[in-house]
């Protein structure tokens, strides 16, 4: 063993211990002189052009390779739902963060880290580019599923810094982004958030100090956009000023792809690694400034101490991971599992005619199961979270798996848009109505449909494939044969009949990698310009669209006309290289009155949600129709929301008879949801965001109405966070309203009762921390956990403050009739607001009502606290988390991998 793998063992032996120093200042994973002797011995020896070509990476690594010292440079790889290699998923796909974020568990956040750790060491890597903290400021926001914080700073402080150090435990690098600022994706490149300083310390910046103060994250991820006027990779004040001065952080600060604009800002900021392309800190770029003196030799140095740090501190120098076999998957699946079951959140629970709540189902219940979500591989978003799972459990056969018979368990494939199983038939030439199955394609080349198809062929279906020349669907796999559409640009008509199952309204959907419209009976249905979202990560363009009325067993013609240019789409992260056509019945095709219960899987995916665009409030495809229409036809309809954020419910809210909010809930989301239906598992998960009754009552909804508003050549550039401090629930208690549901929302299948609130002292004192106990009871007949929530509310503040702030919660197990006694800390920082002129958290003399319960509306218990004398406390020596929530968030050697 060397030297510095003793050091490092040591360090780990030891890291819960430092951490939980109340005047915590941040150190890196080894620490002590034998480190900084090798990164000293290493940097003097090393000329200006080595120290410069360590502050970049245009090779595939994160951390440069430096030869002549042996360091071959290090991999990392993203994401937050599995590890990507090479554009597959290394290991298990686990449930989006923000599923993460519903479980309101530390242990599953550390169980996450460590199963997600492991799979990157033994997949070769170094490093992993998670967690995110960024807050879920709108419904709208693309990358949702990413983000751990929910919408409360809070939350995200104690998750976030959990899954570091599960992380880091494994010898592994996590590295916490985007700072700062980065809650939309719609002109993320481009766009300028212009947020004031106490917004900004008390909103948006708590998770980053949280990873930095209690998790002494290895490296720090600078956003795209623009704060308050600089591009956040060339932000001096939150890079220098902030991350590196105030909280004294030793780690690295890595630019997002690209991101940072302006070598000489960029540097003079803080980034210390120009990366995945290194096109800014060239020696062409900075030599001349140092040469100046406009960037001053320490600048660079500091860089490069930062990144030799990251080196020899995890021991990369000599020990870099290797890839090899997954032996333990099941470390993977059973993390996502546990996960998936404490995140699945029970918003709505109806009685039945038989006066009992709608759910738990009986396992003899005869199901109805509609929805193409439950019949598919378990999905996640497009971009960088894009994670198709290596095996997996759908909802479908996770229900079928456990009722008493698997014939009990329906699925009605006529209402699920999917181009693999869409019925076609060729345009009739005799005197029969329909020929046989299929479409009539012709394909163009050119890109107007001029002149004589250079090929005419029968496709079995329009779910085409350019890069790997195919066309899947329920008949098999066929080759795309003779005209070769990669060959250039060109254009396709398809036309074919269709005969509706049943009498109403159908819709059609449409993904393509460019423009498209689509005809029924020569109405024009749906279309697209072929414009992309995004211009640095393009998604295919999904558009859906409702036919009028159709008669059941009748003919109708449909006809696509499709082009193609080449070089506007990538198909990777989820997106498409080709065309798909698909269509479904908006009415239901049964008599679903004969099912004890109808479930329907609902939400977004990949098509529809992810990196590089923000999307619409609504659910797409026409479905909260279809989901009003199955209510209206069994009143025992169970609606199974998917997405990385929450959508548009209040359409059919009330209507159903039991609603679940199941995010993104990887790849044993199947298994879990089927537990939960049937009662294996109670339900537990909390909602970390408000859902809104309309997108218009959201706090974010002044300054933020319409994510198309920065799309295209006339894009909005500028962002304001006008509803500043009053995100979220926040603002709801600013406006006396009432969403669909609150913040922190979450049913059960038993009831749990709050009494005996006491605190340690009614009166905090300076450097004190006061544990408010109060006792919680299982009075229902099934065990279950409960999430425990306590906020803060000023009494009569001296400046303007929410009305009140979570600033603490427990998640406890109790079984039917058990009671348990919980504690909850509290500390100044707990109380605290931020004065901009003084750089300070300042706590006033005065009273605090400090409340427990069991979401933001109810808060059953309640105690006065006292302030007897005003307090100033730094930046650098406050802490966003009470010391024994810092020590509850490290990870013991023994609970490693």
């Amino acid at each position: 063993m060397s030297a510095f793998k003793h050091t490092l063992g040591l360090s780990l032996l030891t890291f819960s211990i430092v951490q939980a120093n109340l005047a915590l200042a941040a150190v890196t994973p080894a620490t002590g002189n034998e480190v900084e002797a090798r990164v000293s011995s290493i940097l003097d020896n090393m000329n200006l052009s080595e120290k410069i070509n360590f502050t970049r990476v245009n090779d595939g690594h994160m951390i440069p390779s430096l030869l002549k010292w042996g360091i071959k440079g290090t991999t990392a790889y993203d994401s937050s739902m599995g590890v990507h290699v090479n554009n597959a998923t290394f290991g298990a796909q686990y449930p989006s963060q923000s599923a993460l974020a519903a479980t309101w568990s530390i242990n599953r956040a550390k169980e996450f880290g460590l199963a997600i750790a492991y799979e990157t060491k033994i997949s070769g890597g170094q490093q992993m580019l998670s967690p995110g903290v960024n807050l879920y400021r709108t419904p709208f926001n693309g990358r949702s599923a990413e983000y751990v914080s929910g919408e409360d700073p809070f939350l995200g402080a104690v998750l976030a810094p959990a899954i570091v150090n599960a992380i880091q435990a494994q010898g592994i690098q996590a590295s916490g982004k985007h700072y700062l600022a980065n809650e939309q994706e719609a002109n993320r490149q481009a766009v300028n958030i212009v947020a004031d300083e106490r917004t900004l310390r008390e909103m948006y910046l708590p998770g980053f100090e949280s990873m930095v103060k209690n998790a002494n994250v290895a490296s720090i991820m600078c956003g795209f956009n623009k704060v308050n006027g600089d591009y956040a990779c060339e932000n001096h004040h939150l890079i220098t000023d902030v991350l590196k001065g105030e909280w004294g952080y030793q780690g690295t600060v890595i630019s997002d792809f690209n991101a940072i604009h302006n070598a000489f800002k960029g540097a003079w900021a803080g980034t210390d690694i120009d990366m995945p392309s290194g096109l800014q800190f060239t020696e062409a770029n900075l030599m001349p400034y140092v040469w100046s003196g406009q960037l001053t030799q320490n600048v660079i140095d500091d860089k490069v101490k930062r990144n030799l740090r990251a080196i020899v501190s995890y021991d990369f120098q000599e020990n870099l991971n290797t890839a090899k076999t997954l032996d333990h998957p099941e470390y993977g699946a059973r993390a996502s599992l546990n996960t998936a079951r404490e995140a699945i959140v029970l918003l709505r629970n109806e009685k039945t005619s038989a006066g009992k709540p709608l759910l738990p189902l009986a396992k003899s219940a005869k199901i109805a199961v509609i929805g193409d979500w439950a019949n598919q591989a378990p999905a996640s978003p497009f971009g960088t979270a894009n994670s198709p799972p290596n095996s997996y459990v759908t909802e479908l056969s996770g229900l079928q798996q456990l009722a008493s018979s698997s014939s009990n368990v329906t699925y009605l494939p006529e209402m699920s848009l999917n181009p693999k199983s869409s019925v076609w038939y060729q345009p009739s030439t005799g005197s029969s109505n329909i020929s046989n199955s299929g479409v009539k394609a012709e394909y163009f080349a050119n890109t107007s449909f001029a002149g004589t198809p250079a090929q005419t062929r029968v496709e079995p279906g329009v779910n085409l494939n350019w890069t790997t020349s195919t066309n899947e669907t329920n008949n098999g796999t066929t080759t795309v044969s003779g005209f070769s559409p990669t060959a250039g640009n060109f254009s396709a008509r398809f036309t074919a009949n269709i005969k509706p199952v049943v009498s109403g309204p159908q819709v059609f959907k449409i993904r393509a990698d460019g423009p498209y419209k689509l005809w029924v009976n020569d109405e024009l249905i749906v279309q697209s310009d072929g414009v992309p979202y995004s211009a640095d990560v393009v998604n295919a363009l999904t558009t859906s669209g409702k036919t009028a009325n159709l008669v059941a067993g009748k003919q109708y013609t449909v006809k696509l006309e499709y082009q193609r240019i080449q070089g506007n789409f990538i198909p990777a992260l989820g997106g498409l290289t080709g065309v798909q056509m698909s269509w479904a019945a908006l009415r239901p095709p049964a008599d679903l009155s004969k099912y004890d219960a109808v479930v329907v899987a609902a939400g977004t995916n990949y098509e529809n949600e992810g990196e590089g665009s923000d999307h619409g409030y609504e659910l797409p495809d026409q479905q909260a129709e279809l989901i009003k229409h199955v209510a209206k036809a069994n009143p025992n309809t169970i609606v199974v929301m998917h997405g990385g954020g929450v959508a548009d419910m209040q359409p059919w809210a009330k209507k159903v008879g039991a609603t679940l909010q199941a995010w993104f809930p990887g790849q044993q989301g199947g298994q879990a949801l089927a537990e939960i239906l049937y009662g294996k598992v109670n339900p537990s998960g909390k909602l970390p965001v408000t859902i809104d009754k309309q997108i218009e009552d959201n706090p974010s909804y002044a300054s933020y109405p319409d994510p198309a508003a920065y799309r295209g050549d006339n894009a909005l550039t500028e962002m304001t966070y006008s509803e500043g401090l009053y995100l979220g629930y926040r603002g709801y208690d600013k406006k006396h309203a009432k969403p669909l549901y609150p913040f922190g929302f979450g049913l059960s299948y038993t009831t749990f009762g709050y009494s005996d609130m006491k605190l340690s002292s009614n009166v905090l004192t300076p450097g004190a921390t006061v544990d408010v106990k109060f006792t919680v009871t299982n009075k229902g007949d099934k065990a279950g956990f409960e999430v425990a929530q306590l906020y803060v509310q000023p009494v009569k503040p001296a400046v303007d403050r929410p009305e009140k702030e979570l600033k603490g919660f427990t998640k406890v197990y109790l079984q039917p009739g058990e009671s348990k006694t919980v504690s909850i800390p509290l500390d100044s920082r707990s109380l605290a607001y931020y004065v901009d002129n003084t750089a300070s958290w300042n706590v006033d003399a005065g009273k605090f009502k400090i409340r427990v319960g069991t979401d933001s509306e109810d808060l059953a218990l309640s105690q006065t606290l006292i302030t007897l004398y005003p307090e100033q406390l730094t930046t650098r020596d406050s802490n966003p988390l009470p010391v024994p929530l810092r020590k509850a968030v490290q990870v013991s050697a023994t609970q490693t991998y």
